[in-house]
């Protein structure tokens, strides 16, 4: 089988220009495209910076809803400034909590889709 990276995870969201401002302006992932087909076809590409995968705000389909995708893991260096910068911008996050081989907090952008920031110290294998 030659499949060989997760390239780009789409994210269901109600309003893609509300969902843009959060993930590029409060979150600061980097925007890699932004283009319209139509009215009802936009396609919104974002990463965080240094990343492999990509996220794509898109409006529902197929039985997606806005705010259904859960337990996505960003990873960051350092959990508590990364935190305390979010809070700051107005991100609700979760206490950090230790377990395993990390730290980790959670937030939800504004459609409800579930993030955790995660601080490895070490290797975290699922």
């Amino acid at each position: 089988m030659a499949i060989c990276r997760v390239d780009t995870v789409s994210i269901p969201v109600s309003d893609q220009n509300q969902a843009l401002q959060f993930y590029r302006d409060v979150l600061g992932f980097e925007l890699i495209r932004d283009h319209a087909e139509s009215q009802q076809t936009r396609w919104v590409q974002l990463v965080p910076k240094g990343a492999e995968t990509t996220i794509s705000l898109v409006k529902p389909f197929a039985g997606m809803e806005a705010g259904g995708v859960q337990g996505l893991v960003v990873q960051t260096y350092d959990i508590q400034s990364t935190h305390q910068e979010l809070t700051g911008r107005g991100v609700a996050l979760s206490e950090i909590i230790t377990m395993m081989e990390g730290r980790f907090a959670t937030f939800n952008d504004p459609d409800g889709n579930g993030w955790v920031l995660i601080e490895s110290t070490g290797s975290m294998l699922a």
